[in-house]
């Protein structure tokens, strides 16, 4: 999918996001019963990364390493080693709908960077845009959640919704000409280091059962949760204000919860009604244009 049918299919694109997106958790966790989470997050890293770089290498696309290099390094750093490998733990020790709503802290984070770094302004109405989607994100996901959870979980989760949010910023500030090497770089470095951290602390390649399974789930998250998903996410961050598109992930739960209602027979209760109409409003806030004079 090129950059330039992104930035003129911006709606498209965001609506083929937040359904790659909303079913992303419960993927992952599927996968980590048959890997270790650092291995299974690096593999998938190395694997969306090759992908894309094999597809730069066919557009004829150059790297452009002079001009971006920090930028690169910022990337592989936050969007790759800390935000791959924290959220992985994060999911491994939480349920995957406590593990998400820790994540959605990342448009507030985003909000706040872009505001300092960019000179995006960070209007009352938008703030109480992310808040209220935030909350209804709360709301939907944290409802029939029962028992202890896991403070080290928690705290992975906030971790790699902040990384997140630093390696956007970085993007949107940089403004790499090729999106593809941008996000190939980062992910094959980023992810050899996952791969290399995860064997130092004792995960051992004998762990992963290599099952059609596993294959597929790998597969799929290498290529679709990765590959496409990123590149959707980053052209879309670069053609309008990084903390409006952040905003619009917080549809990324309600799409969930929907899709587990119409086609899985899961009970629409008051609770997740709510929780819904919040985000939509709080999405609402967030792209709601200022008045002119």
């Amino acid at each position: 999918m090129s950059r330039s049918f992104i930035t003129r299919h911006p709606h498209q694109a965001l609506a083929l996001l937040i359904l790659i997106w909303g079913v992303g958790y419960p993927i992952m966790k599927v996968g980590l019963a048959y890997c270790p989470p650092l291995l299974f997050a690096g593999l998938r890293a190395i694997g969306g990364g090759l992908l894309l770089a094999m597809l730069a290498l066919r557009r004829g696309e150059a790297p452009d390493l002079a001009g971006t290099w920090p930028a690169l390094t910022l990337s592989a750093l936050f969007n790759v080693l800390l935000f791959f490998g924290l959220s992985t733990l994060s999911v491994k020790l939480l349920p995957a709908g406590i593990a998400s709503v820790v994540l959605y802290l990342q448009p507030i984070f985003i909000a706040g960077l872009a505001h300092v770094w960019l000179g995006e302004r960070l209007t009352r109405t938008k703030l109480a845009g992310l808040l209220l989607g935030f909350g209804g994100v709360a709301a939907i996901m944290v409802h029939g959640i029962d028992g202890v959870l896991s403070p080290l979980g928690l705290a992975y989760g906030v971790g790699s919704a902040a990384a997140w949010a630093i390696g956007t910023v970085a993007f949107k500030r940089a403004a790499p000409r090729s999106i593809l090497w941008f996000i190939s770089l980062p992910f094959v470095i980023g992810g050899s280091l996952i791969v290399l951290g995860g064997l130092l602390l004792g995960e051992r390649w004998a762990d992963i059962a290599w099952t059609p399974t596993f294959v597929l789930v790998l597969g799929y998250g290498a290529a679709v949760g990765l590959s496409l998903s990123w590149t959707l996410w980053l052209a879309l961050v670069a053609a309008g204000e990084a903390s409006r598109m952040a905003g619009n992930t917080f549809l990324v739960p309600l799409v969930s919860v929907v899709a587990g209602t119409l086609f899985l027979g899961e009970p629409l209760t008051i609770m997740l009604a709510a929780g819904g109409a919040a985000v939509i409003g709080g999405v609402y806030l967030v792209n709601r244009l200022p008045a002119t004079r």
